[in-house]
């Protein structure tokens, strides 16, 4: 078979070929129901994949604020810690008020 016959016999089976749809008279308004439905009253998913860039920045700004919020805590409590026992390992070497054996 050469590629002639081949054209012509595959132009006779796409000719012959036809999709003829049944017309659905109420397609194109539900199509616009359905969208002004999703506008109107999205869901809790929707909404979430919609605003995920958003989310996901709040969550972190949440992280890194409260990381850092505390590590300032932390410090200012360790610098508490740090002259409470300084002053109470002073006050234990002083000689004014060692007692004798």
């Amino acid at each position: 078979m050469n590629s002639s016959d081949s054209d012509k016999s595959l132009s006779r089976a796409l000719a012959d070929w036809r999709v003829a749809p049944a017309r659905d008279p109420q397609f194109r308004p539900g199509v616009w129901a359905r969208i002004a439905s999703i506008q109107t009253n999205p869901t809790w998913g929707g909404y979430l994949r919609a605003h995920v860039a958003l989310l996901t920045g709040a969550v972190a700004l949440a992280i890194v604020a409260g990381a850092w919020t505390g590590r300032g805590q932390a410090r200012q409590r360790v610098e508490v810690e740090r002259t409470a026992l300084a002053t109470a390992y002073v006050r234990a070497l002083d000689a004014r008020v060692m007692r004798g054996p």
